[in-house]
């Protein structure tokens, strides 16, 4: 686990989490991935974030089905800025779909008790 060595490093990271907008399509070690997630559960809540559910989008039609998805909603959101900043939004890179190795899809589970 990385652990920082100072509040200076604390701050870079969080900064380079912020905004990330380049994606690398170098496949991601199964194990690092796992160990990934084991990090993201110890997370604390807020609102209604946990209990999440983490899932792997692995399949070909998976992928494809969140991509039209993501598509829609993205369409959606952009027509909300009007005519004048629709086209700005459009063109932001908010999505790492056709490059990201690991796609990881998270949902809120309300069935479960906290």
């Amino acid at each position: 686990m990385i652990v920082p060595e100072s509040f200076d490093q604390l701050v870079e990271i969080l900064k380079w989490r912020r905004d990330v907008r380049h994606f690398r399509p170098d496949a991601v070690d199964g194990e690092l991935v796992e160990r990934i997630l084991a990090v993201a559960r110890m997370a604390p809540s807020v609102g209604y974030s946990q209990p999440w559910r983490f899932v792997l989008v692995e399949s070909v039609a998976s992928r494809a089905r969140l991509r039209a998805n993501f598509e829609l909603e993205n369409e959606a959101a952009a027509a909300e800025f009007g005519p004048g900043l629709a086209g700005q939004y459009r063109a932001l890179k908010l999505s790492g779909l056709d490059v990201a190795p690991v796609q990881i899809a998270v949902f809120c589970d309300m069935t479960t008790a906290t």
